[in-house]
């Protein structure tokens, strides 16, 4: 009997929705699904390197931009709807195309809100069911407008766990959500510790860069000028998995311009601190690390603002504002903070067996 086929599509704002569909699409090939993925730029690079045995199939993405001044951020974001709008009709309709040459049995979308069929079962993935914008009517209009889209969807499963404990706050857990099955599967993670590579020499922090243009150059710039002040090794990793991937090397520094997820993990076991965004799958995939987390949200980035306070009123991570962020300081406060660590819950391959049952697989 021939392998039933799965379309995978992330969403290409940051690399996070990319990786997160790792870990989950190597369940389902392990599962016996044959697998199609729907990408295109630095994700197609990252989920091709991670999935050799995926079909890849090239999908235009919503090429998201973001503004340099995170008091412009909303403003920005409102230019771009019409460009947002057309990219779900266009997605829409690439997916009704593919799918009479494919014969596609299943789809999952992270997060791309056109990205279903209706003869089709079709998953949507998403840990944002309550979008911060910053002001409480957009909240509530946003929210109408993204569970409209929802809806059309077969099934929703959200990457985090139910209750007090969970990982993105009222982002995932909202007092009310779309009526339609729904599946809270766990973190998403690629990467786990002791993954056998060879260890490194200890650094004092990793930077991990991501996120869109030009923002993602920004702090990239901070923290390697930072970094190369001060007097202790350290490393970033940049975001940029495309082209030359030889690092940068200062007299304390490497620059990786990308690293795959075996490198990611040794570079992460490696450090004291790790200095990142705070963008949720990076958040998912360093808690089994048990590392001290210093979290530098995206300017405006709302989501990202709110998931850094939820962490911090947890006691998992700190935060600061990019604006006038000055590594040393922020090196001495998470010397002194008593770190607590989020319990990991990973998702179930026999549950995922059990919902695509739910899905007529």
């Amino acid at each position: 009997m021939k392998a039933k086929k799965i379309c995978i599509a992330p969403l290409d704002w940051g690399l996070g929705h990319a990786t997160r569909c790792i870990h989950l699409a190597k369940a389902l090939m392990q599962l016996d699904y044959q697998i199609f993925i729907a990408s295109e730029g630095y994700h197609e690079v990252v989920l091709r390197e991670a999935l050799p045995g995926a079909t890849f199939l090239p999908l235009a993405g919503y090429r998201i931009q973001y503004s340099k001044e995170g008091r412009w951020f909303l403003l920005k974001m409102i230019a771009q709807i019409p460009k947002i709008i057309f990219t779900i009709y266009y997605e829409r309709n690439w997916l009704r195309k593919m799918q009479k040459q494919f014969q596609f049995d299943l789809i999952i979308s992270d997060n791309r809100f056109g990205f279903h069929h209706k003869q089709l079962p079709s998953v949507f993935i998403t840990h944002q069911l309550n979008v911060q914008t910053g002001f409480s009517f957009t909240n509530t209009l946003v929210r109408w407008l993204q569970y409209r889209y929802i809806k059309k969807f077969s099934s929703l499963w959200i990457p985090d766990i139910e209750g007090k404990e969970n990982y993105a706050g009222i982002l995932s857990n909202p007092s009310k959500k779309p009526s339609m099955p729904t599946w809270y599967l766990g973190a998403l993670s690629r990467l786990s510790p002791n993954n056998h590579q060879q260890a490194l020499e200890p650094i004092q922090f990793l930077g991990i860069v991501s996120g869109p243009e030009p923002q993602r150059t920004l702090f990239e710039n901070t923290l390697w000028m930072q970094g190369n002040a001060g007097d202790a090794a350290f490393a970033i990793v940049a975001g940029r998995p495309k082209g030359n991937n030889e690092p940068t090397i200062s007299n304390k520094g490497k620059l990786y311009p990308h690293a795959d997820g075996p490198s990611l993990a040794a570079l992460i076991e490696s450090a004291e601190y790790i200095i990142f965004r705070g963008g949720y799958t990076s958040l998912m995939e360093l808690i089994p690390f048990q590392k001290k987390l210093i979290i530098i949200p995206t300017p405006g980035q709302t989501e990202q603002e709110y998931l850094a306070s939820w962490w911090e009123a947890n006691g998992w991570a700190i935060s600061f504002s990019q604006e006038n962020f000055n590594l040393k300081e922020a090196i001495q406060k998470a010397a002194y903070i008593e770190f607590k660590q989020p319990s990991f819950h990973s998702f179930s391959v026999e549950t995922l067996k059990d919902k695509l049952k739910d899905l007529t697989l």
